[in-house]
Order: structure tokens, then sequence, then C-alpha cells
């Protein structure tokens, strides 16, 4: 704010005087200030003397393994670029600038910067690096590594890197521990949390390999894990740096608390479940209601080794469901979309498969405060009106709704409502074969499948689509060919995934924006180009409060779920857990994590005593046929 005065001839100077020092005031008092940590709505849980997260333990104990499973396989150990599978777990390997604290939405604190300045009009943010930070191999991580780690990956990293990096206008060394980020914006409040998750990679170690190629060569962490030993394909084992840096920082304490860390891959995920109940893996998140129902009722559950436990989470449900490509001119058509989407009957689905633990859908952001209900609100009506004419009617005056078809009869009047959208857009019954009225094109697709265990849900929309006459083809791919596929746009439908973070931001141009519609490796599986909701999405971004955030994500979800982009799939609130009674953790879990072993540590008591109860159970089997034996033959 700077303020100017009309002033009479006499007074001039001393009102010159008095408006530079006036001003010279009002603008010291904006200076920016050094904090410990960054929230994108100015309202930080955590004081700048705090120890410890909630949700972790400052004493947990340090030490034991922790085995993990994952399906599939990997070739690199390099997540950032497109080439590749990457292994799971790499993460523990790379420190950030901030950390993400798991029980507030949009709040990061500091981990290798240990303190950071936001300027008053949010134009920059400025970190300065923790002096004590380093690499595995001893080399202090200093801005040369920060500024390379930030280039390389937008010049060369995952496109979303490009996307999220998209307003940074310049990054300047003010000196060995302190880089300041400029941006093209000042309403984007978002972007010092986007930086501050950069990962922090060894400059020097690059000069010498390229980066942009597949490897399972360990660069050196700047994590709390380095890489002790790689089975490529199969296994790898992260080992705890006893030496680590970052061990007492405030945002870490209580947390990496295994010596080890093991994962190993399997390709089908009934060798998965078979190698948890074998005890060759620790802990499992169970994703398939039918196995949290039905297959734990093992010898190691009913003899309480395993504990089953439920989490419950605050978490958005991940964007999840059959995505169209409309990229493809049999899906260009919103109606048609829409037909499809009435013939999933997830009601009967949810009792034959899921055992109704799982709930339908109905926003892009479920589980959340930016899923749409009910009709839009006045702040949502606000935001749509000046799109009317481009968006459908339906999206200002009714509530989406999914079909809920309790018995056959109420789903064959669905499937007549599909026939008849089908009828509007083109398309009509011929000889019981969808066929398009102008062209003779037969309406038949294919559904990508990378993963068995959905492949009878697929079937299930095959049979009922079959009935109105639609012939899709599912092909079930290995895990490799399927990623290649899907990053390259080669597909008619899949089944897409991905996370939602509790505070929505930059990363929705990758989901769903126009520039990244395209792009190999694009999240926006659907090819989504709308100028409607590319414009909500920067409106988004730019939201000034938590309130304006959660109205500008309804009413971008409205225009998602109105345009028929997926078939929508399903959601728990909860996180089915089950694991070998050795390990313990926090009463506190964090409100928007869904699993946070890395605050778990290893119970030397607990491990102790459960393999004296396993031994116990052994010896006492061993008993019992001795006796049947000698029993048999005396």
């Amino acid at each position: 704010m700077i303020l100017a005065f009309k002033l009479s001839p006499h007074s001039r100077l001393w009102g010159f005087l008095f408006l530079i020092t006036f001003n010279s005031l009002v603008l010291s008092s904006a200076q920016a200030e050094k904090t410990h940590g960054f929230s994108s709505f100015n309202n930080l849980k955590y004081p700048v003397d705090f120890t410890h997260f909630d949700y972790t333990n400052a004493e947990a104990s340090k030490g034991g393994q922790l085995n993990l499973g994952a399906l599939g396989t990997f070739d690199s150990l390099n997540p950032y670029i497109v080439k590749g599978t990457p292994v799971g777990g790499i993460g523990l390997t790379y420190a950030r600038l901030l950390n993400e604290a798991r029980d507030r939405p949009g709040e990061s604190y500091a981990f290798v910067a240990e303190a950071l300045e936001v300027a008053p009009d949010h134009s920059s943010v400025t970190f300065f690096l923790n002096k004590n930070a380093k690499f595995s191999d001893e080399t202090p991580i200093t801005v040369d590594d920060v500024i390379w780690s930030f280039e390389i990956l937008r010049a060369k990293g995952l496109p979303l890197y490009r996307t999220y990096y998209k307003n940074v206008s310049q990054v300047e060394k003010i000196d060995n521990h302190t880089v300041k980020f400029t941006f093209t914006t000042t309403t984007n409040h978002e972007l010092p949390m986007i930086i501050g998750q950069l990962p922090i990679l060894p400059k020097k170690y690059y000069e010498k390999v390229d980066f942009t190629s597949t490897t399972l060569t360990p660069a050196p962490t700047s994590g709390p894990y380095t890489i002790e030993s790689v089975d490529p394909g199969r296994s790898i084992t992260y080992k705890r740096n006893p030496h680590w840096w970052g061990e007492n920082v405030p945002s870490q304490k209580g947390s990496n608390n295994f010596d080890r860390i093991r994962l190993d891959y399997y390709m089908d995920a009934n060798t998965l479940f078979e190698a948890f109940k074998a005890g060759k893996i620790d802990l499992r998140a169970e994703n398939i209601a039918r196995n949290w129902a039905t297959a734990y009722n093992f010898p190691a559950v009913k003899n309480g080794w395993v504990v089953r436990t439920e989490i419950p989470n605050k978490l958005p449900g991940a964007t999840y469901g059959l995505f169209f490509n409309t990229r493809r001119p049999l899906f260009e058509d919103p109606l048609v979309r829409e037909a499809l989407t009435l013939c999933l009957n997830f009601k009967w689905l949810n009792e034959k498969f899921f055992f109704n633990l799982y709930s339908r859908n109905l926003s892009y952001y479920p589980n959340s405060d930016f899923a749409a209900t009910g009709k839009p609100s006045a702040t949502e009506l606000k935001l749509l009106e000046p799109f009317k004419s481009e968006l459908p009617k339906q999206v200002f005056d009714e509530v989406f709704a999914l079909p809920e078809a309790g018995s056959e009869s109420e789903f064959r009047k669905e499937l007549k409502k599909a026939q008849s959208l089908l009828e509007e857009a083109g398309w009509t019954l011929d000889n019981k074969v969808m066929k398009h009225k102008k062209t003779g094109q037969v309406l038949e697709f294919e559904v990508l499948v990378g993963d068995h265990t959905f492949e009878k849900i697929i079937l299930t929309l095959k049979d009922a689509l079959q009935r109105i006459g639609i012939n899709i083809n599912v092909r079930l791919l290995d895990a490799t060919s399927y990623i290649y596929r899907v990053e390259h746009l080669d597909y008619d439908m899949i089944v897409g995934i991905f996370l939602q973070s509790p505070s929505l931001g930059n990363e929705q141009r990758d989901f769903f924006g126009s520039e990244r519609a395209d792009n190999i490796g694009t999240y926006n599986y659907a090819g989504i180009k709308n100028k409607v909701a590319d414009a909500l999405i920067e409106q988004l971004i730019q939201a000034q409060s938590y309130t304006e955030l959660c109205e500008t994500a309804k009413a971008l979800d409205r225009v998602l779920l109105w345009n028929f982009y997926m078939i929508p799939a399903w959601h728990s609130s909860t996180t089915f857990v089950a694991y070998w009674d050795k390990f313990d953790h926090s009463k506190t879990s964090p409100a928007y994590s869904k699993l946070d072993y890395s605050s778990w540590w290893y119970d030397e008591k607990k491990a102790t005593a459960l393999s004296q109860r396993m031994k116990n159970e052994s010896e006492s089997s061993i008993r019992k046929v001795w006796l049947k034996l000698k029993s048999f033959f005396l």
C-alpha cells in the first residue's frame, strides 16, 4: 500500500518527508518473516518450538525389520522420469525442503530447509537450508543441489513437474544455504508448499550419470534410508542411515524407526496374500473387500498372531473409475458416456463382491469437503454462471446421482434409459447389435486391465452391455505392458486411479487440464479438454481460504461429473490393515493418511512373545501328532 496526498505548495517539503517516512513504515511492517512452516491457509497447527508431530512417538525404539509386499515388478530406481517402472518405497531415500503434516491439510514444516520466508504479496519464497543437511556420501546439501533438482525435474522429469512448476519464473542462489524462488503470479498461495515438496537430488552425482536413463545403481541419498541391496525386479532392501543428519528435525522425530525395510514383489495377488499368511510379509493394507470379509480366517489370525484393525481417515478418496478415452471418436459424445455409465450395477456389485463395505463415488473427490453434494450453493452458482452456455443444464439444477438398482426389474429400466440415450446420440439396436444409424459402425471397444482382481468386475459390465447390443473386449496385461500403453494413451477405456491431496492445487492441471491432455505420461486419462474446467482449476489454485477452495472444487466437481468422463468406482473411508503382532504405533493416527507405517516401530518384547507363542504352538502340534502315532502303534 503506497499513500499519496495533494499538498499545498508551502507544505510540499514537509509532506514529502512525511510521505517517505510513512511509506517506509508501511513497507517495513509488511516485510517477510522467517517461519518454521507453511500453511496454505495461514493457520499453522504446530508452534515454532514443537518437538514432533502428534501422531509420532518421539520415544519410539529404533531397530528391527519391516517386510512388505507389492505386485508386479520394477526396472528402475529413478521414480522421477517417464522411462521405466520405478521400485516402490524409493521415496524413503529422498529428503525434501519441507515435510507435509499428515494431520492437517495444506501444512508443511521445516525439513532440509530449516526455515522459509514468503513475500508479503506472495510473489516469492526463500528457503534457508539446514547447514547440517548432507547426502549419504557425507557431501553437504547446498543450494546448487536444490536448484539443479528443480531445473532437471522441470526440464526432463515426469511431465507433471512442468505443470507443478509452471508459475516459477526465476530461481536465485543467495548463498550456499539460501535460495529464492520468484513466481509469475501473486495469487497462487499454494506455490511455497509445492516448491517445498521438491525432492533433493545430488547434482555432482548426476553430472556423471544420465538422469533420464533407467538405472538400478543407487545414487547418494538425502533421506533417512539408503539402498542396501537390489534383486532386479524382485526385491529391494532399504537400510536406515544410523548417521542421518535429520534424525532430530521436529518434522522427522519419531519416524523412520525400522533398521531395514524390505519390499518383495509378487506376480499375482494370490501369491502375495499367501506370502503374508506365511509370515514372509509383516504388514498388509487390504484393498479387496472380499478378502477382508472372508479370507482372514487362517490360523495366525485365530491364534492372535496377526492383528486386524480398521483405521478411519479424512483423506479424500482417490479419483477412481473406468476412464473413457475421449481422444477416441467413439467417446467424444457425452450421451454415449452417460449411457455406458448407467450400465454398471454398483449395488449388485457391492452386495455380491464387496460385502457392502464400499460406498459409490458420486464425486471426483469422495470422502472430502471438496465433493459436490445436493444442488449448487449460491457461491458455486456464482462461479458457474459465466459459463452457463457451455455447460450441461443439469449442472445448475439437478443433484448428481447414479442408479441404485435393487432388483433385476429396476436394472432393466436403467438399461432401457441407456438405450434411449444412445438412440439420441445416433445409435440404434440392429439385429441385437448396437450400430451407428448413419455409418453402420458397431459400438464395441476394449477395456485394458492391469490387475486380474478387477477383471471380474469388468466382466459384469460386459454382461450388462451385451444385453443392449454392445460388446467389450477385456484385455488383461502384465504390469509393464499395461503401464506402457496407459502412458502412451493407447487404450479405449482403462481402470484408472490417482490420489487426491487434502489441499487441492496445481496437480489438478495435470489431472483434468487441457494443456496436459495429450502428453505422454499424463494423469488426464480421459483426455479432458474443457475450457470451463480449465478456468475453475485456475480459480481453485488461487483460492485465498479453505472455504473458497472447497466451493471452487465443488463447482469443478460438478463440471466433471456431468460430462461423464469416467464410470465412477467406489471408496471406503476406512483403511483395512492386518499385521503380525510384533509392531507398535501411536494411538493417534494421522487423519490425512491411509497408513503411515513410517511412524510405526518394531517392539522387541512383542516380537519375542510372538516367537515363543509360535514355538509353543509348533511343539504342541508335534506332540499331538506323536501321541496319535503312539496310540495307533500301541
